[in-house]
């Protein structure tokens, strides 16, 4: 039987989840099992039918058509856009590439297909569709695109064409595409005039190029093969966080005060820093941000107050943000100046719900939040004895800060900027890792 059978069976049976899971390795991208019409219909019925039951009726609707005739590229595009909104990037990608199969060289759906298959972190692919198209050479958008995805790739050459292309648009837009290209040109050529490698193994150096963030520690789990200095899974620990406070503190130089983030892990981080570095720290409202001193957040994503995201986007005379855990299958819109570790899941040790062994049962539960003022758990960062796991040192990380310290401000480092928003925190790059779904 195969898997779209199993799907088809599933489905049958009121198995909305196991025809869901059956379905995806079948009609996710590149769906390379569908070519036929009949067997891409069949599979857009069975998708279609689950997306009426999960609750979204209108796309359900879209991708019955596509059921009916597989080769509508219209339908195709609608199909994928909706599917992408959903979150369904790997079905988004399948519907996208059949679309730019059937209908080539159409800027919205080759551009659509390029920005479904960001999300799946193959940017090599692409590029390659978009230079495969055409429109880069007619569409200033699909121009930036094809650029940003080379230089995700790890190449630097068919981006400096694209910015010489986009030079002779005055639009707006347009301008604000050719500088994000310029600038993470500028960082990458820093990096390599100051003799920082930028391979396929070189993560802090390129996030530091693509996200302009300074990441301070690269995991050893899996370095190698298959993280290559991402975190998958990780509980969190208080010599983690010292870690990330020492480092942070040898390239941060000196402060006035801290401003610690408004959730409770930013808090107790925000102690311990502040105490680590002799300078007050205050709790965070609304337009202290805009003073001088070090906005702390154990995690932005994990934080949900709205105002205080919004507030952070923009850079600010004297303001720096620390952000000790930063997700990278899900990032913030924007990058914090400086990151402790990238991870796909992360869990607190204090505030509820990390993973411990019963003593009693011996069987693994989820630990309640800690009852200890966040002064008390501040203090018990700073007692951890210092344990300096990262594969990259400290001179590592200085020596790419420096590097980029001398560049023009809106292409420097968020850590020596004063003004402008902050750089988008981009998803992957030239350094893989595995991802779990």
């Amino acid at each position: 039987m195969s898997d779209l059978d199993e799907a088809e069976k599933k489905l049958a049976s009121n198995d909305a989840e196991g025809a869901y899971l059956a379905l995806r390795p079948v009609l996710g991208y590149p769906a390379s099992g569908l070519e036929e019409r009949a067997l891409f219909a069949r599979a857009a019925a069975v998708l279609a039918e689950l997306s009426r039951r999960f609750g979204a009726a209108p796309l359900a609707e879209t991708i019955t058509k596509i059921a009916r005739e597989p080769d509508d590229a219209r339908a195709l595009y609608d199909a994928g856009y909706g599917l992408y909104e959903q979150g369904q990037f790997d079905f988004a990608a399948a519907m996208l590439a059949r679309a730019n199969r059937i209908a080539p060289g159409q800027s919205a759906i080759v551009s659509e297909l390029a920005t479904a298959l960001e999300r799946l972190t193959r940017s090599g692919e692409a590029a390659l569709f978009l230079d495969a198209s055409g429109t880069p050479e007619r569409d200033p958008f699909c121009a930036y695109l094809s650029g940003f995805h080379w230089i995700m790739s790890g190449d630097l050459d068919v981006p400096r064409k694209r910015v010489a292309q986009l030079a002779s648009h005055g639009d707006e837009r347009v301008a604000f595409m050719r500088g994000a290209l310029e600038g993470m040109l500028a960082r990458a050529d820093a990096l390599r005039a100051a003799g920082i490698t930028l391979d396929d193994r070189a993560l802090t150096a390129w996030h530091a190029v693509l996200s302009g963030s300074l990441l301070l520690h690269e995991s050893p789990h899996g370095h190698d093969h298959p993280m290559r200095g991402r975190y998958a899974f990780v509980q969190d620990t208080p010599a983690l966080m010292r870690e990330g406070i020492e480092r942070l503190a040898g390239v941060l130089g000196r402060t006035s005060r801290v401003i610690a983030a408004p959730d409770r892990p930013s808090r107790i981080l925000a102690r311990a820093a502040a105490t680590r570095m002799g300078v007050p720290c205050i709790d965070w409202t609304p337009g202290v941000e805009r003073g001088e001193g070090l906005v702390v957040a154990w995690s932005l994503e994990a934080i949900e107050d709205t105002t205080f995201l919004r507030a952070l986007h923009t850079h600010a005379p004297g303001q720096r943000l620390f952000a000790h855990a930063s997700c990278w299958t899900e990032p913030l819109a924007y990058a914090p100046d400086v990151t402790t570790i990238l991870h796909q899941s992360i869990t607190h040790p204090w505030t509820g719900g990390a993973m411990v062994v019963d003593p009693a049962t011996q069987q693994i539960t989820r630990a309640a939040p800690d009852p200890r003022s966040d002064d008390a758990l501040a203090a018990e960062i700073l007692a951890t004895t210092q344990e300096d796991e990262s594969v990259t040192s400290r001179d590592h990380v200085l020596a790419i800060a420096r590097a980029l310290a001398s560049l023009p401000e809106a292409h420097r480092l968020g850590l020596h900027r004063a003004s402008g928003q902050r750089f988008h925190q981009r998803l992957g790059g030239p350094v893989p890792s595995a991802r779990f779904l």
